[in-house]
């Protein structure tokens, strides 16, 4: 038995060697070839598309963005290739969304093999859910803080006072960004309360619960069909079939990077709608305007 333990410990050391060696060998490699940023500014990495929009809002072009999670791919299930990983050494500064699986994966990785890197949690001073969705199902944060306005305002502070921290000279340059980026902030909360102002409906179903702190922040009530995660079951879709139909819901939103089958299912049963959205997107702002205008259209069928 002591013979078959100490063999089990040499494999594992062998692994983390091999492993070691491995990412070590990637670096000589790729580091020989040149990086993809040739402007000579300064690298801040981030993990979504729509962070690339705030930070470039206040960084102007001080800095290039680099964004880890490509467009196309989802922040659940995403895998960074070995010239991103490689490629954060180039990196002055990461700003993490807070708590998406991505970075529940990853950044303890990055931040073991880049020591020095500077890791920023944009969700550090939220009012943070813990809940997967409006179902009362709890157990996990919730990560998609950026899709509310007012989270991205606290975000948006954050981003602002790292930057002057880094660059303080200058400092009035990211002063006047932010100041500006806070007032088109406040002018969208605005648009969305308007908007939601005159609504005798307030529900919508929506496949991965995306939307759960643009619903807090607005009077909106999300009704998830993924639970935490897991693919619905027949019964949880039949009781969100009878929810909409006693509610006369019939906006079914889901994501470009979702399976729309089951959301279509729902919609034809209660004679609804499927609205596709993109939280990824990264012009972030039309995003959340297009998201307002769809929901305010399906309220207003709703009601009817």
């Amino acid at each position: 038995m002591n013979a078959m333990n100490k063999m089990k410990r040499v494999i594992t050391v062998f692994y983390k060697c091999k492993a070691t060696i491995t990412f070590l060998l990637l670096i000589v490699i790729l580091g020989c070839h040149p990086s993809k940023y040739h402007s000579g500014k300064p690298l801040i990495t981030v993990s979504i598309l729509p962070q690339k929009y705030f930070v470039e809002k206040i960084a102007g072009d001080k800095y290039d963005v680099n964004v880890m999670v490509p467009r196309g791919a989802s922040h659940e299930n995403y895998d960074p290739t070995p010239e991103q990983i490689v490629g954060l050494s180039n990196t002055v500064a990461y700003f993490r969304v807070g708590n998406i699986d991505f970075e529940k994966t990853w950044i303890q990785k990055f931040s073991e093999n880049y020591p020095d890197l500077k890791f920023v949690n944009l969700s550090k001073k939220l009012d943070l859910i813990e809940s997967a969705d409006d179902n009362h199902h709890h157990g996990q944060t919730e990560p998609h803080t950026w899709m509310s306005p007012g989270n991205v305002k606290s975000m948006a502070k954050i981003i602002y006072e790292t930057l002057v921290e880094m660059d303080m000279k200058n400092e009035s340059f990211y002063t006047l960004n932010y100041k500006q980026f806070v007032q088109e902030l406040d002018s969208l909360t605005e648009l969305v309360r308007t908007k939601f102002q005159h609504s005798k409906s307030n529900s919508f179903i929506i496949y991965h619960p995306a939307l759960t702190y643009y619903a807090r922040d607005f009077g909106l009530i999300q009704w998830a069909i993924e639970l935490e995660g897991k693919s619905p079951s027949v019964q949880h879709i039949r009781d969100l079939i009878d929810i909409a139909k006693r509610e006369k819901i019939k906006a079914v939103l889901v994501q470009k990077q979702f399976d729309v089958s089951k959301a279509e299912t729902i919609a034809s049963e209660i004679d609804g709608i499927v609205i596709e959205i993109d939280p990824l997107n990264e012009n972030w702002s039309k995003e959340i305007v297009d998201i307002t205008n769809k929901l305010s259209e399906a309220f207003n069928k709703q009601s009817n």
